[in-house]
């Protein structure tokens, strides 16, 4: 009984004990800022040369290129082929990528048709003017300026002039 009464006595005063109101604060920070020492990585640089390297290196970073180059077309089409890839060297003048061309193509057809049927309003309108439409030096110019409005010939031959120009754009470009 007296072992009862002594272990409930201990038991009684931890518990006091820890219940006194008394809170521990921590006055340092536990963590890697205060077990790592913050010093700037240092590190060294050399020329490469083409040599047998024979030690191993572990490190983390972040390499940046010192320059870059900008890949673009005049057009937005798909790409249809990349001929080099990442890491690649590359010389000047070297091909890189290619476009679909099946766009490009069906545009410049689309708009030499609508320019051969613009000429032909055109013709039809002048007719009806009562014109001649292959001398086109004999008609007064306010009369051939309504012809070409009416029948869009002007319209579809900027069209027709700005695809042919991409696709000449393309074509020297390869």
């Amino acid at each position: 009984m007296k072992l009862y009464i002594f272990t409930s006595s201990l038991l009684l005063v931890a518990i006091l004990a820890a219940c006194s109101g008394k809170k521990y604060e921590a006055t340092e920070k536990e963590g890697v800022e205060t077990v790592l020492p913050s010093l700037p990585n240092e590190v060294t640089v050399m020329p490469l040369k083409k040599q047998i390297f024979n030690h191993e290196l572990i490190s983390n970073g972040k390499v940046i290129a010192k320059d870059y180059a900008d890949l673009y077309f005049r057009s937005s089409e798909v790409v249809a082929h990349v001929w080099v890839k990442n890491g690649d060297m590359v010389r000047q003048g070297q091909k890189i990528a290619q476009l679909d061309l099946f766009k490009l193509n069906n545009t410049l057809a689309q708009t030499k048709h609508n320019l051969a049927q613009a000429t032909l309003e055109m013709q039809d309108v002048l007719i009806g003017q009562g014109y001649a439409p292959d001398n086109l030096d004999g008609i007064p110019t306010d009369v051939l300026e309504l012809a070409k409005v009416k029948s869009g010939y002007e319209q579809s031959k900027t069209q027709y002039e700005s695809a042919r120009y991409d696709m000449e754009q393309y074509i020297s470009s390869d």
